[in-house]
């Protein structure tokens, strides 16, 4: 059996690649190359750079969270933020606009960020079974 410590660790590496996808990549385009981000998110380009901003402080956050917290309730939040964020992008995929991002064509990057998120989520289920015999 894998350890609640070694789970933890897992679940937040995972989390590495997409939290800097999230934070970095649309800040850096944003300033360097706003026309291509125009190009791919035509007029929700900035409310797009916020959202995955957001996203991203927010998977940073909870990268911390697992790692750390014993906290049942704050790891019983990250599921679904976690959950919502790999919804949101195949929902956004069949044509719908979420959150000022227009709907997005199919990306096997895209897909890789997804599978690591679901990584962080089975990973933070994983953990919130190893803690629960503990309270």
């Amino acid at each position: 059996m894998v350890s609640v410590k070694s789970v933890r660790r897992i679940g937040a590496a995972s989390m590495v690649l997409p939290t800097c996808d999230h934070v970095i990549a649309p800040s850096l385009t944003m300033v360097f190359a706003p026309a291509l981000m125009q190009s791919v998110f035509g007029p929700g380009a900035v409310a797009a750079v916020i959202f995955f901003i957001v996203l991203g402080i927010y998977q940073l956050i909870w990268i911390g969270v697992l790692l750390k917290s014993n906290n049942l309730s704050l790891l019983v939040l990250g599921i679904p933020g976690n959950l919502l964020s790999v919804l949101i992008y195949f929902v956004s995929m069949s044509g719908v606009t979420i959150f000022g991002v227009p709907p997005q064509q199919f990306s096997l990057f895209a897909v890789l960020i997804k599978a690591l998120e679901s990584v962080f989520i089975l990973a933070s289920i994983n953990v919130l079974k190893g803690l629960r015999g503990t309270y």
